[in-house]
């Protein structure tokens, strides 16, 4: 099996939330931090026919951007990523030892408004925010308009960035921690 660079980027995503991770049979991935407090899932493009645990994400994205073309043949306790006269052996870790998210689907409510929300709006917004020192993202829907914000709540007097996105009839805040939002550069 050669992993795909969408599935690479979805790894190397996730690695930010938990080190470690669970990869079950199928296309879709999954996460959730240590603590429990987030959550990640994504449908890869890549079938996996085994379960998967890896204890250090990081080593194995490393071990297969040291190969340029890897294949990677899944064992019962281990895979070998190989390419032409190399190869390694990676030994599975016991999922029980991982924290991982269970298979239960999430099943979220109707969602207020929806939107699209570009890589380069998203990217001016965290380099906003790293400017400014705030490590709060909005959306705020208000008169009519719908704009992400970079915020610090807890000065209200505080300088702010805020970029349209859209209209909206509706009016909300939604608040996040820039550390939660882990989000794979492209548009959404």
């Amino acid at each position: 099996m050669k992993i795909s660079p969408v599935t690479m980027s979805v790894l190397d995503n996730f690695q930010t939330i938990n080190k470690s991770i669970v990869i079950n049979p199928g296309n879709v991935i999954k996460t959730v931090s240590e603590n429990l407090t987030m959550f990640a899932q994504a449908k890869v493009p890549d079938t996996f026919n085994t379960q998967v645990g890896i204890y250090d994400l990081s080593k194995f994205l490393a071990i297969i951007s040291l190969m340029k073309d890897a294949d990677i043949k899944f064992n019962d306790d281990h895979m070998i990523i190989s390419q032409e006269k190399s190869k390694v052996r990676f030994t599975y870790c016991n999922p029980e030892l991982i924290i991982s998210a269970h298979d239960q689907e999430i099943e979220l409510p109707d969602p207020i408004t929806t939107f699209e929300l570009s890589s380069s709006t998203l990217q001016n917004v965290i380099k906003a925010m790293q400017i400014l020192g705030f490590n709060e993202v909005e959306f705020r829907a208000n008169k009519g308009q719908l704009s992400v914000c970079a915020i610090n709540t807890k000065d209200p007097d505080a300088n702010e960035f805020s970029t349209i996105i859209g209209d909206t009839k509706k009016t909300f805040s939604a608040i996040l921690e820039a550390d939660k939002l882990k989000l794979i550069p492209s548009d959404y």
